[in-house]
């Protein structure tokens, strides 16, 4: 495995084939990472540089170095750690700068955002070098939507995470650009007929380690949101289904969702209503209820990486032993790359939200 490094203008600096290990965690809905082991030379300490890129040529996105961190092991061996996140965390470094008022599909809507904010803001100070749009693909999914200053990035995930798209931003090393890319993976399911389909089950010999995990924990169905007004004067929507012990409440306050434009023009109440459904749904999107197969995967045997299924794919787990049968979304795939070899580990369905995941819920 030999490693591209480019400099932030994606001049191409190096390359490196000696390192201890390497964590390349791609995500569908979300922003990957990547983490890298080698040993410290003056090449390494030279070419992984903070804000530098590090591309593997079998895949579309690269990502940036944001964190390292040099030591010297029980061994006596420097080691240099370089971290980061793939370039869709450069949407990250931008905020949405004023007010977007969006009613439109959702595509357009998140090509809206980081055009505006990204590719081609007011501001040329705020452009992103190198970033541009891809190809609109159609998707039909609507959104009324309204957003002040929020974080472009974090917006971005919570559009995708409710619509069920994933979003990259690929590198071409050849014309130096960065192309976000609003995608949708493919549906591999059992029950289809229109791919082939992707099965896994240790009885398939595909499935090497299995983790089987379900919670209600962080659960929601029911959204009250709460808009403009007080007391019983308030701007209340109610979004999502439920009774009984199967309904489960969360209150969403958007008190600062304005009913006005920038200029003063009054949003129709239909119009406004909708914006706060959407932001209801947001929410529920982001509290579902967890279903979730952690597994290592076989890459020998009968299903191909990247051929078979990938990231973003519809698939079919099943455990006969364990009762479990689930079609399911590929979430993350985190590939592992050691002096011993590669392994692939799979998430299908959702995650635990983390600490950081329930503030920014919170916060929301």
């Amino acid at each position: 495995m030999e490693l591209y490094i480019f400099d932030r203008d994606l001049n191409f600096q190096g390359i490196i084939e000696n390192f201890f290990s390497l964590r390349w965690v791609r995500r569908y809905s979300k922003c990957g990472e990547f983490e890298l082991h080698c040993g410290l030379t003056p090449a390494t300490l030279s070419l992984l540089r903070i804000g530098n890129v590090v591309w593997k040529n079998d895949d579309q996105e690269a990502g940036i170095i944001e964190y390292r961190n040099i030591s010297l092991n029980a061994q006596k061996e420097e080691v240099l750690v370089a971290k980061g996140r793939f370039a869709t965390s450069l949407l990250g470094r931008r905020i949405i700068w004023g007010t977007e008022i969006i009613n439109n599909t959702v595509e357009i809507a998140i090509r809206t955002l980081v055009n505006n904010h990204a590719v081609n803001p007011t501001n040329p100070d705020r452009a992103i070098p190198k970033l541009q749009l891809g190809n609109i693909k159609g998707f039909t999914q609507l959104v009324d939507m309204q957003v002040s200053y929020a974080n472009l990035l974090e917006e971005i995930e919570a559009l995708t995470q409710t619509h069920e798209l994933g979003i990259r931003t690929l590198f071409n090393p050849t014309v130096k650009t960065f192309t976000f890319d609003l995608y949708e993976g493919l549906d591999r399911t059992i029950t289809q007929t229109a791919n082939a389909p992707a099965i896994f089950a240790q009885e398939y010999e595909n499935v090497l380690e299995q983790e089987y995990s379900e919670s209600i924990n962080n659960y929601r169905n029911i959204a009250l949101v709460g808009g403009i007004g007080e007391g019983v004067e308030r701007e209340l929507i109610t979004v999502g289904s439920g009774m009984g012990q199967d309904r489960f409440e969360v209150f969403v306050d958007q008190r600062n969702l304005s009913n006005e434009t920038d200029d003063g023009t009054p949003i129709p109440q239909e119009e406004y209503q909708a914006m706060l459904a959407q932001k209801g749904l947001e929410v529920l999107a982001e509290s579902k209820e967890i279903q979730t197969f952690d597994s290592k995967i076989n890459i020998g045997a009968n299903l191909i990486y990247k051929q078979d299924f990938d990231l973003g794919d519809l698939v079919t787990c099943l455990n006969r032993r364990w009762g479990i049968t689930i079609d399911t979304r590929i979430t993350e795939i985190e590939e592992v790359y050691e002096t011993n070899g590669k392994s692939i580990n799979v998430t299908f369905g959702n995650s635990v939200p983390t600490l950081i995941d329930k503030i920014k819920q919170v916060v929301r």
